[in-house]
């Protein structure tokens, strides 16, 4: 059998989408780097002033905070939203009796835009007529109900939690497909050692899937550093910068603000943190099974 041959016509395919992808990816991403390093109000021409962008963003207290909360979201998106995608996937791979309806179920909410999820929340979220505090009402808890999406202390927690529910479905789809590449004579042979379900989980399917886990966690992380639409339709960063992040500091520097150069940085930092952040987590969680 004769090996593949290098054509140079397939470049002729090749030059499109290299082409865009350079015009949308690649240009924009360095004129970000320049801008960085100026002041520019996206009109008048832009003046270099180094590093100072930088140095006013990390010294903000806002920002500080804005980058601590989404760490927070990245661990609890791995906590509950891959967790819970992992633990329905085991349990629904054996299939049985309603199996399929309840990964329909458990899908669903992915394929809903996320404008559409903020609406639903910002109604289940209301004081007075709010799924939630009916609830609470219901069980005697009045003095727990309160306007979540206006009280600091609960408004971020609040929101972060519509893209982690959403997003449990796409996960379990991912995990729930590896869980069908693992042999079945593995289970059998745990069978006959005697292991639990508890232990054919840890020991069987976690290190077999485990590529696939590390993929998904990373995944996760990339998502909480760099969400902006659910923050940005129920709050806007409010109130005050209670829900802030770093995508809406970012687009409020630039778009409210009219700072091109100052959002530039911002964003800059952010893409650091992202690119930082995931590749040591890819390498730390690869080691731990020492996958590639």
């Amino acid at each position: 059998m004769g090996g593949l041959r290098y054509q140079k016509k397939i470049l002729l395919f090749i030059i499109p989408a290299l082409f865009l992808y350079i015009l949308f990816f690649i240009y924009p991403f360095f004129q970000t780097v320049f801008y960085s390093f100026t002041n520019w109000d996206g009109f008048t021409g832009a003046s270099l002033v180094g590093a100072k962008n930088f140095g006013q963003i990390l010294g903000d207290e806002v920002y500080r905070t804005a980058v601590g909360r989404i760490f927070i979201w990245a661990g609890l998106s791995i906590l509950l939203k891959v967790g819970s995608a992992l633990v329905i996937a085991y349990v629904l791979r054996k299939g049985g009796k309603g199996a399929s309806f309840f990964r329909t179920v458990v899908f669903l909410p992915y394929v809903i835009s996320s404008s559409a999820m903020c609406l639903m929340f910002s109604v289940m979220y209301d004081k007075e007529i709010g799924l939630i505090n009916i609830l609470l009402r219901a069980i005697g808890l009045d003095s727990v109900t309160r306007y979540w999406l206006v009280d600091e202390k609960t408004v971020f927690y609040a929101v972060i939690l519509i893209p982690i529910y959403q997003a449990i479905g796409y996960f379990f789809v991912i995990l729930f497909a590896a869980m069908k590449d693992v042999p079945e004579d593995l289970y059998e042979a745990g069978r006959l050692d005697g292991t639990t379900p508890l232990t054919e989980f840890t020991r069987i399917t976690i290190p077999y899937i485990w590529p696939t886990l590390v993929v998904c966690i990373v995944l996760a992380i990339n998502g909480a550093f760099q969400n902006f639409d659910y923050i940005f339709i129920m709050t806007g960063g409010g109130p005050g910068h209670a829900s802030e992040v770093p995508a809406t500091y970012m687009y409020k520097s630039i778009f409210v603000n009219g700072q091109y150069g100052y959002g530039s940085a911002a964003a800059l930092i952010l893409f650091v943190i992202t690119l930082v952040v995931t590749g040591f987590a890819r390498k730390g969680l690869n080691h731990m099974y020492r996958t590639e």
